[in-house]
């Protein structure tokens, strides 16, 4: 069981800009194997701080060029472009969908990180017991007294310590969290939309409204127009996903598939807006989850192909 007891930084602009100009060394180390000045300037980059050396390690093991690979000759020669190409061709099922630079920046940010269909149990210093989904992330942030995770990304299934005293604070996208003394509940964010159900207790959810989440009940939210959908579930369901079932009750297809896209490699494309509109509910099984895509989209009358091992696209034709 992984812990939570070291926390990274927020990706600040410092961060950010010592990712980029590690991507250059990389790049110059690369297209100049023998060249004296520019190994000097790497080692002296590298030394400047634990930060540059953690960001430089981060850029070589995400592009596996670390050891061995770096000191391999240069041919072809080596661009910016190739090798965030190159970075995101090597992280193959771990990507999903995030190219080269933005999947580097997750990384930095991130304390725990999961893969295509992998499953990752966490647990908090305070007995906090969480399942991290597929392709997903999430932070611990140093609020001090406060409990506090983030999810930069994904899905998460929560089962929250009680302590009246110190609420547990989930921080989403679009500047939503939720907040509970003691809750069991899932949490995603797919598509820009924010889905919350509650298997024990109640949970806050608070975006540009506030809105209390019971037992047996789920809440919508798009994030953008801060629209919530509200509705009754079997508290049972709430994280049915870790068992191998997603839940679906009239929910649009772009956010659906976003969700079943996770258990598998490469990216899912909804190349018509009128289909990822249509309202979608069900019972999905994941431990297939081309077929279960499939069932969710045949409502619409749409189609999807597979164009490459890691392209599918949705259309209506």
């Amino acid at each position: 069981m992984a812990s939570a007891s070291e926390k990274r930084p927020e990706l600040d602009d410092r961060t950010s800009r010592l990712l980029d100009e590690a991507i250059d060394l990389v790049i110059r180390r690369q297209n100049a194997q023998e060249n004296f000045v520019t190994l000097q300037t790497i080692s002296a980059w590298r030394g400047r701080s634990a930060e540059h050396e953690r960001v430089w390690q981060c850029v070589a093991e995400a592009h596996g060029l670390s050891g061995a690979a770096l000191a391999e000759p240069a041919k072809p020669r080596l661009t910016r472009r190739n090798l965030v190409l190159a970075g995101t061709l090597g992280l193959g099922a771990g990507v999903l969908g995030a190219w080269g630079l933005p999947y580097m920046r997750l990384r930095l940010q991130a304390d725990q990180l999961t893969a295509t269909a992998e499953l990752l149990p966490v647990e908090l210093r305070d007995g906090t017991r969480i399942t991290l989904g597929p392709a997903s992330a999430i932070a611990m942030p140093d609020h001090g007294e406060t409990r506090a995770v983030r999810l930069l990304r994904g899905m998460a299934w929560f089962d929250v310590a009680p302590d009246p005293t110190h609420p547990f604070v989930l921080e989403l996208n679009g500047g939503v969290e939720t907040r509970t003394a003691g809750a069991s509940f899932e949490v995603s964010q797919d598509a820009g939309v924010v889905n919350l159900a509650v298997a024990r207790d109640e949970v806050e959810l608070i975006g540009t409204s506030r809105y209390g989440i019971g037992a047996g009940r789920w809440i919508r939210l798009d994030t953008e127009t801060g629209h919530p959908e509200t509705g009754s579930r079997d508290g049972a369901m709430a994280g049915a996903w870790r068992t191998g079932m997603v839940v679906a009750e009239a929910e649009p297809l772009e956010t659906l598939v976003a969700r079943i896209a996770r258990w598998l490699p490469g990216r899912v494309i909804v190349a018509d807006a009128a289909i990822g509109r249509a309202r979608i509910s069900g019972l999905f099984d994941i431990s297939d989850p081309e077929r279960a895509l499939e069932a969710a989209v045949r409502p619409t009358g749409g189609r999807l192909r597979r164009v490459s091992g890691l392209l599918a696209v949705i259309s209506s034709v």
